[in-house]
């Protein structure tokens, strides 16, 4: 029977790298409020799948390894990964809210 590298080996996780999402997130680099739109909609995704009863773990780490990386493409690289991750997932505070505000941050 002929071998497929693509049917033979059933246990391996295909997960994004760094490198890999570095490569994705490329288009967004100067375009700092569409690097965080999308990072709204990974959030969301990755907040789904861990509602779920049966969890995809690589998914998930693969999602947050994601959020990381696009970080830097949006204008909270000059403040904050915890807050981006606040605001990502909604759990910003008011004052917060404020303070990114008057530094000029847009969302």
């Amino acid at each position: 029977m002929q071998e497929d590298p693509n049917t033979e080996n059933h246990t391996r996780h295909l997960l994004m790298d760094e490198e890999d999402w570095q490569i994705a997130f490329e288009p967004y680099e100067g375009n700092p409020s569409a690097a965080l739109s999308l990072g709204f909609k990974l959030a969301i995704l990755r907040a789904y799948l861990d509602a779920q009863t049966i969890k995809c773990r690589h998914a998930i780490k693969a999602l947050d390894l994601a959020l990381e990386v696009l970080f830097p493409f949006t204008s909270f690289h000059a403040t904050s990964f915890a807050l981006f991750i606040r605001l990502t997932e909604g759990k910003m505070e008011f004052d917060e809210e404020q303070m990114l505000n008057a530094l000029g941050i847009k969302f």
